[in-house]
């Protein structure tokens, strides 16, 4: 499909064709929100509850901050537990597979080579 406007236009949203439309495409929204005012009111408890945490950042961040230090520790702890396993498991993996390397090694040079029959 080549991105031309014309091609594009069924696709797009109404908003997108004209900038005169965007009233009418949320005009369904307006009407299920006032018929819906639980809806207006958690949108004002999640505008209130942004604002109230924007203004005392600070404070959260300073209460915070034990927390996230103690969960960075024990992170790093599990990825140093993480990695020594990962790294136990690579070693046994290599050992077999060093194994089995010399056992199909043995089996080859025990068979017999094979023969080319001549033609005539």
């Amino acid at each position: 499909m080549v991105d031309l406007p014309k091609t594009l236009e069924s696709y797009r949203m109404p908003w997108r064709r004209d900038p005169l439309k965007q009233g009418a495409a949320l005009a369904p929204v307006m009407r299920y929100a006032a018929r819906h005012p639980a809806l207006l009111v958690g949108a004002a408890v999640v505008g209130l509850a942004g604002v109230l945490a924007w203004r005392n950042r600070e404070k959260i961040g300073a209460a915070a901050q034990p927390v996230l230090d103690d969960a960075r520790h024990k992170g790093q702890a599990l990825l140093d537990d993480a990695k020594a396993k990962g790294e136990a498991i690579v070693e046994q993996a290599r050992t077999a597979g060093e194994k089995v390397a010399a056992r199909a090694r043995t089996r080859r040079t025990a068979a017999p080579a094979p023969t080319v029959p001549d033609l005539h």
